[in-house]
């Protein structure tokens, strides 16, 4: 049996396509809240110093074969300039979501070594107060969880907040030091070349 024009074709199909149309619309449009990686949701938008900020790019960081961490970029503007980002005179955040635990030694010794890949020794000598305050955090914390969430937010003229675990410690000064942190993902020599694309959305 052929169906003929003016009876399921032009008449009754248009509402059907609407319909399945509007359903695919809806689930684009639920599924852009939140990003699901490796496990992990990671928001679609944050909010630091009072400012509205929104996912650039999210990705797995890797060591040898171990998933570290969902890491995550929160600006102002999206953008896939790496550094643009780190000069952006607007808040910027690095969610990082843990996959596995790691002790507070080694999280410090990971953040130390992006920052020397990026900076250098000598570069490295200038911030010895602000890792020291760093240093401070991770004793404290001791570890983190799989599941655990650290956010480093970066704020100009203000510099670096920390938060574990939905804690905030106190204030590590300086808008150098904020690019150094930002350059360990995001630098000449980032901690991952594939993690880096992905934080800038390629």
């Amino acid at each position: 049996m052929r169906w003929r024009r003016g009876t399921l074709g032009e008449t009754d199909m248009n509402p059907i396509k609407k319909s399945l149309l509007a359903a695919s619309l809806l689930l684009s449009v639920a599924g852009a809240h939140a990003l699901d990686l490796a496990g992990q949701t990671v928001p679609d938008k944050a909010e630091v110093a009072g400012q509205a900020l929104a996912l650039n790019g999210a990705g797995v960081r890797t060591k040898i074969v171990v998933d570290v961490y969902v890491a995550a970029l929160y600006t102002a503007r999206r953008g896939n300039d790496a550094n643009a980002v780190i000069r952006a005179n607007t808040p910027r955040r690095v969610e990082l979501r843990m996959l596995r635990e790691v002790s507070a030694a080694t999280m410090h010794e990971s953040f130390v070594d992006g920052l020397e890949d990026n900076v250098g020794k000598v570069g490295l000598k200038q911030y010895a107060a602000q890792l020291d305050a760093l240093d401070r955090v991770f004793k404290e914390v001791k570890s983190v969880a799989k599941g655990d969430v650290i956010q480093l937010d970066f704020v100009p003229g203000q510099g670096t907040r920390v938060a574990v675990r939905g804690k905030a410690y106190p204030l590590i000064a300086g808008d150098d030091f904020a690019s150094a942190m930002l350059s360990i993902w995001l630098g000449n020599d980032p901690v991952q070349d594939s993690l880096k694309g992905k934080l800038l959305g390629n």
